[in-house]
């Protein structure tokens, strides 16, 4: 018989006041009370409603506009206020981002795991025939100058990709995958030397993913995102060796 020294249970810690109210707009969107669009009632009227104080409301507002939940609105009068956003930009990149520089994670998992989403996100594009949008961006990435710009196209293209595949948190996912990584591609491009050579091939890549996935071919479609996903980091370690050494 167990003695009460092996009593796995522990009292249940009492939530913060800021907490509870991140918890009660949390169930209000999950059982429909709240959605996107909804404006939340003032900070008085909700720490009175709630019972807490305007700092503990407060506090649990700049959470939830952290992670995207929610964006303030600054100001006077009936556009002033916190809104349920309709979820667009989450804050998962936000975190994947702090949390892969705290953990140390290595480039190596981030792309295996990139190329595990893509793969599938492609499958799923082609077997949708969702290029169109693709297609155009891929187009424009040819004529980028810019490295910054290209940058943003590149993840556009990836995020788009991610979306058209029909998967509702893959988008999220890569979102976050690309700002772990954000500041290791734009010190590498950087380091770049033959910089339109670079861009036009990368470019060719998604094309070649566009058009797979235009043509319905699923495998053709998880093959070329593979070997761009493969092939892009490979050059960016090196031009990234290479821009260490002369600094």
């Amino acid at each position: 018989m167990s003695s009460l020294t092996d009593n796995p249970f522990r009292p249940v810690a009492q939530r913060r006041a800021f907490e509870d109210v991140i918890f009660q707009v949390e169930e209000a969107i999950a059982d429909g009370r709240l959605g996107p669009g909804d404006r939340l009632p003032p900070e008085r009227e909700l720490a009175q409603t709630l019972e807490v104080s305007r700092a503990s409301v407060r506090e649990a507002l700049r959470v939830l506009e952290a992670f995207g939940i929610v964006a303030a609105r600054r100001g006077r009068g009936a556009d002033a206020g916190s809104v349920v956003t309709s979820g667009d930009h989450s804050g998962l990149a936000g975190v994947m981002r702090i949390s892969s520089s705290l953990l140390r994670v290595p480039l190596s998992d981030l792309v295996d795991l990139r190329v595990a989403i893509e793969a599938m996100t492609a499958r799923a594009a082609a077997e949708r025939g969702a290029g169109d949008e693709l297609t155009e961006l891929a187009a424009a990435m040819a004529h980028v100058e810019g490295r910054d710009e290209f940058l943003l196209l590149d993840t556009g293209f990836h995020v788009e990709l991610a979306r058209v595949s029909g998967n509702a948190l893959a988008p999220m996912l890569m979102e976050g995958l690309r700002e772990a990584i954000a500041r290791q591609m734009r010190a590498a491009f950087e380091a770049i030397d033959d910089w339109e050579a670079t861009r036009d091939r990368i470019a060719a890549d998604h094309k070649a993913i566009a058009a797979a996935i235009v043509a319905r071919d699923p495998d053709a479609a998880a093959e070329a995102v593979t070997g761009h996903i493969r092939d892009f980091y490979e050059l960016l370690h090196g031009s990234h060796e290479r821009g260490e050494r002369d600094g």
